[in-house]
């Protein structure tokens, strides 16, 4: 064995859920213990979304809120007042910031632990295989080096985007189209003038758009999407909702979609009748929000998915108010349209440069024609278990160590936050936090959720490993 050892704890990723559950370890574990930390990020924090370059990125929840403990969610504002950044709580600040607050967090508590005698093994690459030995775990990396360890946290992030049909014609792999926007190379970029076609409306499409014009793009930008519809703003100055505002208490036990639909529209009238508005709502309905989705049944699960989850994802998953605002000048300048519809055909242009994009309008009417250079999908991030890329997650798939939810959202997990089998079974020794959660709690994506599924699923680990070490050496005895 390269690494690790019979008692370790080793965590699969470094994105903001294995940084959050790493820095709980490093905090709780005993002197003599081991951690073992994989990544194929170069750094700790800076995933997808917090390794970007674009300073024009922004957080979408007020840098007062964001701190890595649950306990002390001011800590991230408060480190970059520190660090000489002058923001308040209510600013919404450039996701760098984060990736740069999660650096400086993860040093600081990798040299408190070393100095504490716990051995902290960092360094290693991604974990790419997985296999139970008679006692804990023997792992694989993606550079072939072996390790062993007791206890494996998997803490690996979004699943990558699913490509959306793009018609008769169609090809993602055609130059010019992106079926990942995150896996471009980072020169990348279309000429100044040419039009370009997002597939989404969501915030992948808003960090696009954004990224392009930061880098002087002038052409046109077109945004296919089946509803039309983009992110809500912040408020200016993002407050918390009123207290006693607590409209989750109001829902009884017969909770259906539709109902639920006006009763939530009848809390915003009551909202705006007292000088607030919606988002009062939404964000008091946030804390109650998995408890509201584990009572849903499938079938009324499926129909909030298909009829109002796209409302839920416009108004819930809001943007930074510089960033609409721009996106409002943009649009009013000519520089952004909308397209309510799907991909009907694509065929390449006359003129040979750049291709032909035919947009069918929802609910029928006649098609449109686009000349564009490049096609982006833009749909967001998927959670479908079973088109999982990743060599480690497809192997635990196929051998039956991890089940996906019956609506493709995410992964099974118990209370203990350790994945079901195929036969509904938890997974000894086996843990996972990150966006794939969803499925079970829906609220499970950002910040405010994650730190506290990493606090809890690293107090399963601990309580486990003290067991497993009680277990050790009773045999022993």
């Amino acid at each position: 064995m390269d690494w690790g050892a019979e008692d370790a704890i080793a965590i699969a990723g470094t994105g903001f859920s294995g940084v959050a559950v790493g820095l709980q370890l490093m905090r709780a574990l005993p002197a003599g213990g081991t951690l073992c930390v994989l990544g194929r990020e170069p750094q700790p924090g800076r995933g997808v979304a917090y390794g970007t370059a674009c300073d024009s990125h922004l957080l979408n929840v007020p840098a007062g809120r964001l701190g890595w403990d649950p306990q002390d969610e001011g800590g991230f504002a408060r480190w970059l007042v520190a660090a000489g950044r002058e923001v308040q709580p209510a600013d919404f600040v450039p996701r760098c910031w984060m990736a740069d607050y999660l650096q400086a967090q993860w040093d600081q508590g990798l040299a408190a632990a070393r100095a504490r005698g716990v051995r902290v093994q960092t360094g290693l690459s991604g974990l790419r295989s997985l296999r139970r030995l008679h006692h804990g775990w023997h792992l694989e990396t993606d550079d072939g080096r072996t390790g062993q360890a007791a206890q494996v946290l998997l803490a690996t992030g979004h699943l990558p985007p699913q490509a959306p049909s793009l018609g008769l014609g169609g090809d993602w792999q055609a130059p010019g189209f992106w079926p990942d926007p995150w896996q471009r190379p980072a020169d990348w970029a279309p000429a100044p003038d040419a039009e370009v076609l997002l597939v989404g409306s969501g915030l992948t499409a808003v960090d696009l758009i954004i990224e392009l014009r930061d880098r002087g793009h002038r052409g046109r930008i077109h945004l296919v999407s089946r509803r039309g519809q983009m992110p809500q703003p912040h408020r200016v100055a993002e407050a918390r909702p009123r207290p006693g505002l607590q409209p989750v208490a109001r829902l009884g036990a017969d909770l259906h979609p539709r109902a639920a639909l006006a009763e939530v529209r009848a809390w915003v009238r009551e909202a705006e009748a007292e000088g607030l508005d919606w988002r009062d709502v939404m964000a008091s309905l946030r804390a109650g929000t998995p408890r509201l989705w584990q009572r849903l049944s499938l079938r009324d699960r499926q129909q909030f998915l298909r009829h109002l989850q796209p409302w839920w994802d416009t108004h819930r998953h809001r943007m930074a108010p510089a960033l609409w605002q721009r996106l409002q000048d943009d649009r009013a300048a000519g520089g952004l349209l909308s397209w309510t519809g799907r991909l009907a055909g694509v065929q390449p242009a006359e003129d040979g440069t750049g291709w032909r994009v035919t947009v069918q309008p929802r609910g029928g009417g006649v098609a449109q024609t686009l000349q564009v250079q490049a096609v982006v999908n833009c749909t967001g991030p998927s959670g479908r278990l079973r088109d999982a890329r990743d060599p480690l997650l497809a192997e635990l798939r196929e051998r039956g160590l991890l089940s996906a939810d019956a609506l493709g959202l995410g992964l099974l997990v118990d209370a203990e936050h350790r994945p079901l089998d195929c036969c509904g079974v938890p997974v000894e020794d086996l843990y996972y936090v990150g966006p794939m959660l969803k499925a079970q709690h829906w609220e499970a994506i950002a910040i405010p959720e994650l730190r506290v599924h990493a606090q809890q699923a690293a107090s399963s680990l601990l309580a486990r490993r003290a067991a497993l070490l009680d277990e050790a050496w009773a045999a022993a005895a």
